[in-house]
């Protein structure tokens, strides 16, 4: 893994976190539960909540979830996230969900999406002629919505350029711990597993 960078870039780090209904919960509060852990550590992430039009959401558990604003309204993050739902595959993600999804894309240093959060991602038209994972199980599905995509349904996560995808719910915690050590070296992430209890790297 690279070296840390950041003195090379100064304040806090924005990781935008897209929500909407449906939104599979541990898909947001693993990732989220990361970067925060990493700020007890000497990181300096601020995340924050988007959804398409600024609405309050529901989560999959029917826990409500407050949003922050809408996507139009972020500046430019550094780390864009887009979490999965159970919804999609099962159905076509809706055009205004893809629609959203697309813009806070432009700006972000590196976007990613956690378990189905690829189908998104695909149909916002960020996956087209990358390497990309999801959860096993809809693989293919994946594969044949975009069949300009590259789907390797072993791995935990993948990095094509600035864009990753990760597979099931928890290889979101997986993906997360991943992008502090590209933050901040191995150290700061360790601490960081060590305090949540889970491996720094899974084999």
């Amino acid at each position: 893994m690279p070296a840390s960078t950041t003195a090379a870039t100064p304040g806090p780090r924005r990781v935008a976190i897209l929500v909407y209904d449906g939104v599979t919960l541990l898909d947001v509060a693993g990732p989220a539960e990361v970067f925060k852990t990493a700020n007890r550590f000497g990181a300096d992430y601020q995340i924050v909540l988007l959804s398409p039009a600024g609405e309050n959401v529901t989560s999959n558990l029917g826990f409500g979830i407050t949003v922050e604003h809408d996507v139009s309204a972020e500046p430019a993050a550094d780390t864009y996230l887009v979490p999965g739902s159970d919804n999609y595959p099962r159905t076509p993600v809706p055009s205004t969900l893809a629609e959203a999804a697309a813009i806070p894309a432009t700006g972000a240093r590196r976007v990613a999406s956690i378990c189905t959060g690829a189908f998104i991602l695909a149909a916002a038209g960020l996956l087209g002629g990358k390497r990309a994972t999801t959860h096993w199980n809809v693989a293919r599905e994946l594969a044949a919505r975009c069949p300009t995509c590259e789907v390797e349904p072993d791995a935990i996560y993948v990095r094509d350029g600035n864009t990753y995808t990760s597979a099931g719910v928890t290889a979101g915690i997986d993906l997360a711990l991943a992008l502090v050590e590209e933050d901040h070296g191995p150290d700061l992430t360790r601490d960081v597993a060590r305090a949540l209890v889970v491996y720094m790297q899974r084999a």
